[in-house]
């Protein structure tokens, strides 16, 4: 009788497709690469591609494409954009992009696939910013929650601000889209932190936060009628690691608020959710750590090594969860490892459902001198991953 392999143990894809890799690490790196799939099942991947010594003609957007299911890429013209989060709504192609990045929300739009793309198109003028993050799609309505920096150039992520737009309308169309008050973050608890890392005493590490706490990268869900946000959140440069803030949006009053903060496992770099209806179940994407609090002792090592920020920055173990409530999470399997490399990474995962597959896409360093500058662009993919869920809806109160 053959083994059962454990899913927490060997990877659900390890062999993964390279889509796109830097042409020079030591140069470049790639930001924040964002998945969608069309309604043909052509898969779209954005990668906003920096220098790391910013320059003119620095950064641009590469755009490429898979006919395939995600084996093969084909590599489209780049726009000369900063940002870019491609998505589908209601058969049209769109992509939330920034000239600059963290300034202004545009629009813009392709007829043919991602080949080509209207002009952006500036819906609010504002330090409004986002990647790929959950969207909630209602008939009337899409909503999106954003970050909202501060209004120096001082780029920390203060604020979270809702977006709407009317479906009924173009979303080329600035009067289509409206925008609710902006939450200011909350003050962390004390019990939340034990300051191993007070912003003046950081001898050990290179890089980091400017703020004991930061929260960005909202992810915008429908929980049983109920539209929630959570948020990633970094306390103590993620010393106190695998928490989340949650915040409630109420569409009537077009009022966002602050509501608690919650256990949430990876919940100290960015996560990705996916409402997957048909199984009536949440999947989350996100790091798992090793060791938060440093009690390992790598910190004699970590400035030397050219390690980013805290301990609790590590990103090497990509996991997947699912839930019945978004909210509390079982843990699904680990999608890919580096095992042997904390200056590795499999990090700031998109997803999208294929068929009976989850498809991901990775920013991932393999080549990179930190964890955190990635230079590829990997797809993994999970085949038949409903059966990795136990059904939580069974034995309930429910009728």
């Amino acid at each position: 009788r053959c083994p059962m392999s454990n899913p927490n143990v060997e990877p659900l894809d390890q062999d993964f497709v390279v889509a796109a890799q830097v042409p020079d690490p030591n140069l470049y790196f790639f930001h924040d690469p964002n998945l969608t799939r069309l309604d043909d099942g052509t898969l779209l991947v954005s990668a906003p591609q920096w220098r790391r010594q910013p320059a003119t003609g620095g950064r641009s957007l590469r755009i490429l494409r898979s006919d395939d299911g995600g084996q093969q890429w084909d590599e489209l013209p780049a726009l000369s954009l900063e940002e870019g989060t491609p998505f589908v709504l209601d058969g049209q192609l769109l992509m939330f992009v920034q000239e600059k990045t963290h300034r202004n929300f545009q629009i813009t739009a392709s007829d043919d696939r991602g080949r080509t793309w209207s002009a952006p198109r500036t819906i609010f003028e504002g330090p409004l910013w986002s990647i790929s993050t959950a969207r909630v799609a209602h008939p009337d309505a899409l909503y999106w929650t954003m970050d909202y920096d501060s209004s120096d150039d001082k780029v920390d992520y203060h604020g979270k601000v809702m977006v709407r737009l009317d479906r009924k309308m173009s979303p080329l169309d600035p009067a289509a889209w409206s925008r609710s008050n902006v939450v200011q973050r909350p003050e962390i608890p004390a019990a939340l932190t034990r300051k191993l890392f007070p912003l003046d005493d950081r001898p050990q590490i290179s890089e980091g936060w400017r703020s004991s706490f930061v929260w960005l990268e909202p992810n915008t869900v429908d929980v049983n009628g109920q539209i929630r946000v959570f948020v990633r959140s970094v306390i103590d440069e993620n010393a106190t690691s695998n928490m989340a803030a949650v915040l409630d949006y109420q569409p009537e009053s077009n009022r966002l608020s602050f509501s608690q903060f919650a256990s949430w496992p990876g919940g100290q770099c960015k996560f990705f959710i996916i409402h997957d209806q048909p199984g009536r179940l949440y999947w989350m994407l996100s790091n798992l750590v090793t060791n938060s609090q440093d009690l390992l002792g790598w910190g004699e090592r970590m400035r030397d090594t050219k390690y980013s920020g805290g301990p609790g920055n590590e990103r090497r173990w990509l996991f997947l969860h699912y839930s019945a409530d978004c909210l509390n999470w079982f843990p699904a399997g680990c999608v890919a490892r580096w095992p042997d490399r904390v200056h590795r990474s499999f990090m700031y995962p998109s997803a999208v459902v294929d068929g009976q597959d989850l498809v991901v896409l990775s920013r991932t360093s393999r080549d990179a001198e930190n964890q955190h500058d990635a230079d590829l662009c990997t797809i993994h993919r999970v085949r038949n991953f409903r059966d990795l869920a136990m059904p939580l809806h069974a034995g309930g109160l429910q009728a």
